[in-house]
């Protein structure tokens, strides 16, 4: 359950949703299992696998829910080796040409037929609210699974949502690692992606290299921009950070982890309340940090030399 990587959602509402309102909102679109006859399932279900427990699990004022997804596995040879087959056999009984029209029926029909003996996948997707900030934090950046979690979060909630966006991330990275201006809860680690705005092909990426060599700081002078940096925060969470303000590969210390094991559980919920606990007011303060830190102008001079570091 700890997230690996995030995104950000404002919730632009006029008040904070409470647990009870939100269970209620997601309980028309709980989970059922993929019939036999379709690809895919989609719906709400349990944070943690307890019997009877409930869609949403709140701890410290943070919401916590999930969404489940279904998806049939039908390899693609699978359908076109059974479809060669069946066209072969009618055009050999029937001694005829089978159109492309047709091929495309035949497939649609033994897709069909194929799909009660297919395998299921699933797929959870987890995210909490942070009714203090009225935040959406969701444990995933996958564009298509991101797609589907807001679609049906938006269904249920008819909430105003917006994807927690700040400009010109890029040139304030590049001005982070141009300048080795930084604030002090951070330090920059040892990979990135530059790309030049100029030529969008023209992409470098960089792999346990300094960062401040005169080969990476050549690059920037010529044009090239930061769109990721490895970055860590406070000694405790390594991450990527990107220019449309997505923070992936997310690491965290043994010292936070310790952190929940050091509470006493006694049962799965026990464990995930402190698992959460942590979790989130391990994130709470890193979203706060970067936001702060990424609202400076790039071209700003920076004042406060005791929150820097060079």
């Amino acid at each position: 359950m700890w997230f690996k990587q995030l995104q950000l959602f404002e919730l632009t509402g006029p008040e904070s949703i409470t647990a009870s309102q939100l269970e209620e909102k997601l309980e028309p679109l709980a989970f059922t299992s993929c019939l036999p006859s379709l690809p895919s399932s989609i719906g709400w279900v349990a944070p943690i696998d307890v019997e009877n427990a409930p869609l949403v699990h709140t701890v410290n004022g943070y919401i916590l829910f999930c969404l489940q997804i279904e998806e049939k596995i039908l390899p693609a040879t699978v359908i076109r080796q059974e479809l060669q087959e069946k066209v072969k056999m009618i055009e050999i009984t029937e001694d005829r040409r089978v159109r492309s029209k047709e091929k495309l029926t035949i497939k649609e029909e033994l897709t069909m037929t194929l799909l009660p003996r297919a395998f299921s996948k699933f797929t959870r997707l987890y995210a909490y609210i942070d009714t203090k900030n009225k935040w959406l934090v969701l444990g995933t950046t996958n564009a298509s699974k991101t797609e589907q979690f807001i679609s049906l979060y938006k269904r249920c909630v008819n909430e105003n949502i917006r994807l927690c966006e700040l400009k010109k991330l890029s040139p304030l990275m590049t001005h982070c690692l141009k300048t080795q201006n930084y604030p002090k809860e951070f330090s920059i680690e040892k990979s990135c992606v530059l790309q030049d705005p100029q030529q969008q092909k023209r992409v470098i990426r960089c792999q346990q290299q300094n960062l401040f060599a005169g080969s990476i700081q050549e690059l920037i002078k010529d044009g090239c921009e930061v769109k990721q940096l490895a970055m860590c925060w406070q000694d405790r969470v390594n991450f990527v950070f990107t220019d449309d303000f997505t923070v992936r590969g997310i690491q965290y210390q043994d010292e936070i982890l310790s952190q929940a094991k050091d509470i006493e559980s006694e049962t799965r919920e026990q464990q995930l309340d402190a698992d959460f606990f942590i979790m989130t007011e391990t994130l709470h303060g890193l979203i706060k940090d970067l936001m702060n830190m990424f609202t400076i102008p790039a071209d700003a001079k920076l004042q406060n030399d005791q929150d820097l570091v060079a």
